[in-house]
């Protein structure tokens, strides 16, 4: 798999498609995979280009930042176009901002209002990817009082996980993906995704996020992993969401593991991991990661990974079944960051790694890469590895952000 050669011409793609239309200030992904073609306006109004998606223009900004970074060497003039572009598309996005007192949302409208009613003024997942792609793009291009806004939004979404407040504002466009906020259910996914905010706060801002970074990863450690607590569960089944009482989260049916959310940690993990070790510090919690995170992903990949080509979206911990056997293109991709990433923290408990990252490494190129187009990756295939129209979180085309910035972190690992 050509990593720099599927981040090349993909973001060339982006970029000319911002560059050829002027009058569109945001990341435009709004395409059908497939074939490249624009959705038509004969398509349902979510995929039009007046429904601005806020995970799509935050998770953008960080991948255009990535991006920015990878390219400065290797192609000057294609890092100079990806900054023009993402300090222009932050500029809108900051300014749409200021315009809705200081707020970013799911579905937005050209002008930054939102497009379904806003349930809570707490802490979300629009803001939590906006706020960590305003500190990335920002950082970058030496802003620094965006560099300190972005950082204040952070801080204020990461408290609201830690407090309890933090309230998803995801739509669901999939049945079989129910993403509504339930009141006393708390997933892990936010905590989770705050640290790659908080290695790259870690890095660019102050080690201080490190130590809360730490926090967050002992969090999981202790009330997401089953680590013989659950008598009738397996050793390192993963826990996708709890209750009020940190225990898990059973709904009278199912007691749900998200195996793709469980990788996902893995990295992200393992990213702060590997910021500490190299600052020195958290040598216990480290100690501590040794074992678990190598184990707990030779676990879920066994448990989650289908000889047709993916991870499944949802397993029941108790029945030992999958709930929805639908395989999303993103999980593959951080599936190979976090290998990479655990053989080089913990090489003495690497066994079986390097297996498991060529098979997620064939089954993302031949199954996903090849159905797409542009370097793009096919959102969704089913249980038989048959591409689907199904929409895992967003209509919009991932803008480099699971896709490119996890493989280039594992191209820098030396994976790829």
């Amino acid at each position: 798999m050509n990593i720099q050669k599927i981040a090349e011409t993909s973001m060339k793609f982006i970029l000319s498609r911002f560059e050829n239309n002027s009058d569109y200030p945001f990341i435009d992904t709004k395409f059908n995979i497939a074939t490249g073609e624009n959705f038509t306006p004969l398509q349902e109004d979510f995929r039009q280009k007046d429904f601005i998606y806020g995970w799509i223009q935050g998770r953008g900004l960080e991948s255009l930042a990535g991006h920015v970074d990878f390219f400065r060497d290797r192609d000057p003039v294609l890092a100079e176009r990806l900054q023009k572009m993402c300090s222009a598309v932050m500029e809108k996005m900051e300014k749409n901002r200021l315009a809705n007192n200081g707020r970013v949302f799911f579905a937005m409208t050209p002008s930054g209002s939102s497009r379904f009613p806003v349930e809570s003024e707490c802490g979300n997942f629009s803001m939590l990817f906006y706020s960590k792609g305003l500190f990335a793009a920002a950082s970058m291009l030496g802003d620094k009082l965006r560099m300190e806004a972005a950082e204040k939004l952070f801080v204020e979404v990461i408290n609201d996980i830690d407090s309890n407040k933090f309230h998803t504002d995801q739509h669901g466009f999939d049945p079989k993906n129910p993403v509504a906020f339930v009141p006393g259910k708390f997933s892990q996914g936010a905590r989770m995704i705050s640290l790659y905010g908080l290695a790259l706060l870690g890095e660019k801002s102050s080690p201080r996020y490190l130590d809360r970074a730490a926090e967050s990863i002992s969090f999981i450690y202790d009330h997401h992993i089953n680590s013989g607590q659950y008598e009738q569960l397996e050793k390192f089944d993963f826990i996708e969401a709890i209750d009020a009482d940190k225990k898990a989260f059973f709904d009278g049916e199912k007691l749900l593991c998200d195996p793709g959310h469980a990788l996902e940690f893995v990295g992200l993990a393992a990213k702060c991991l590997l910021l500490m070790r190299r600052n020195g510090s958290h040598a216990e919690l480290l100690e501590r990661s040794e074992t678990l995170l190598p184990e707990l992903f030779r676990h879920i990949f066994d448990l989650g990974f289908q000889k047709a080509g993916g991870v499944i979206k949802s397993y029941d911990l108790i029945t030992r079944q999958a709930v929805n056997s639908d395989m999303p293109w993103w999980s593959l991709p951080e599936l190979i960051r976090a290998g990479a990433e655990l053989i080089t923290l913990f090489p003495g408990n690497a066994a079986g790694i390097s297996g498991r990252i060529a098979l997620a490494a064939e089954a993302f190129e031949k199954g996903f890469l090849r159905a797409g187009s542009n370097s793009f990756a096919c959102q969704t295939r089913d249980a038989a590895g048959n591409v689907v129209d199904v929409i895992p979180a967003v209509p919009d085309a991932d803008p480099g952000y699971h896709t490119n910035l996890s493989l280039i972190d594992a191209l820098a690992l030396g994976v790829g």
